[in-house]
């Protein structure tokens, strides 16, 4: 357990140095989460737009998505990535683990979840090695034991986010079966079949559920706009020489509908997405590619593509005091809505795949 003083001094007192501050609202009071590299090392940390990291935890591996607490300011879920075990709810204010989980035999993380609304219960994303499935699995947010086990109506399910009705979870199920003993071989790649699934959390019932005609079209992440439009990246596991599009988008319809770009778009993201960040003050959606090494934008009515702003190794992307913001493999950080392209640098850090934006 480190504070932000015990932390810089064990690991390097530049990363919370900023060469560049980003334009920002001074009284805001929100902090992104992330989890990072830095000297080989695994860490959860927490920074401001000012460019000042509040504060950072050890992992035992590496982390990847995490989970703001509704009700307990600065404090989120950091989950590990596939197939690791852990779980961790770490108060940033004060750089501490509060409390953490192991995920129990025959399961793993796959690196994301969800609050209820009231914060009552934590909706996780795991795999049941054992029975060859997913599951969300409910948790008791005071103690994260576990209540209910509700399959998640395939494998390899990955992000999932509460619906506006708060009622309601979408389930990005990426189709890949995979196994702890074989950490990140993808085991199905001729049978896989995603598909993008909505549960009702009250009784673990599929909703409805729809699936893709290009079947090793992987489902990954996602984000959910105000009024409810879903809208998923992609990552292909075919032959590298197709051109496939790599983002849908659903809004009650009876199928999936593939964001528009042309080929040329397409073929630059090299089969994979990251992150997805909707903005709906700005109706745009933002999408990493961090093959492709640029962050997408797409009109949130019509799924049109935009345009595309280059960022070496980009990945995680949040949405904070109303602007969207994107981190990379290089330490960099980037507020998408500055007129002028300035890069937030934090020293000899890595930043993961993810960003949180938590209340402190």
């Amino acid at each position: 357990m480190l504070n932000r003083r015990q932390f810089l001094l064990g690991v390097g007192g530049a990363a919370a140095l900023a060469s560049l501050p980003l334009v920002i609202n001074r009284q805001s009071q929100q902090w992104l989460v992330s989890a990072f590299d830095q000297n080989k090392q695994h860490f959860a940390g927490a920074f401001d737009l000012a460019g000042k990291l509040i504060s950072a935890v050890p992992l035992p591996a590496r982390g990847h998505g995490s989970a703001a607490h509704p009700t307990k300011a600065g404090h989120a879920i950091m989950f590990a990535r596939r197939p690791g075990t852990f779980l961790m709810e770490v108060d940033f204010a004060t750089g501490q683990i509060t409390q953490r989980i192991d995920s129990g035999s025959d399961h793993h993380f796959f690196g994301h979840g969800v609050f209820s609304r009231d914060g009552k219960q934590l909706f996780s994303v795991e795999n049941n090695f054992a029975a060859g499935h997913g599951e969300i699995v409910v948790r008791d947010s005071d103690n994260y034991q576990v209540l209910e086990r509700y399959h998640c109506g395939g494998v390899g399910p990955h992000e999932c986010r509460l619906m506006p009705d708060g009622n309601t979870l979408v389930i990005a199920n990426g189709g890949i079966k995979t196994h702890p003993e074989w950490p990140r071989k993808k085991l199905n790649l001729d049978t896989m079949s995603p598909a993008l699934t909505y549960m009702d959390l009250k009784s673990g019932n599929i909703i409805d559920q729809y699936r893709l005609a290009i079947h090793q079209l992987s489902i990954r992440h996602l984000d959910v706009s105000d009024s409810g439009k879903v809208f998923a990246g992609l990552q292909y596991q075919g032959p590298k020489s197709d051109d496939v599009p790599l983002a849908i988008s659903h809004h009650g319809q009876d199928s999936l509908q593939f964001l528009q770009a042309d080929d040329v778009v397409w073929r630059s993201l090299n089969h994979y997405t990251a992150s997805v960040c909707v903005d709906s003050s700005a109706q745009q959606v933002a999408i990493s590619c961090p093959r492709g090494d640029v962050i997408t934008l797409w009109d949130l009515n019509n799924d049109q593509y935009i345009r595309s702003i280059k960022m070496r190794d980009v990945a995680g992307l949040g949405l904070a005091n109303s602007q969207v913001v994107a981190t990379n493999g290089k330490g960099q950080v980037l507020n998408l809505n500055q007129a002028k392209q300035q890069f937030l640098k934090f020293n000899d850090i890595r930043w993961d795949n993810h960003l949180t934006t938590i209340q402190s």
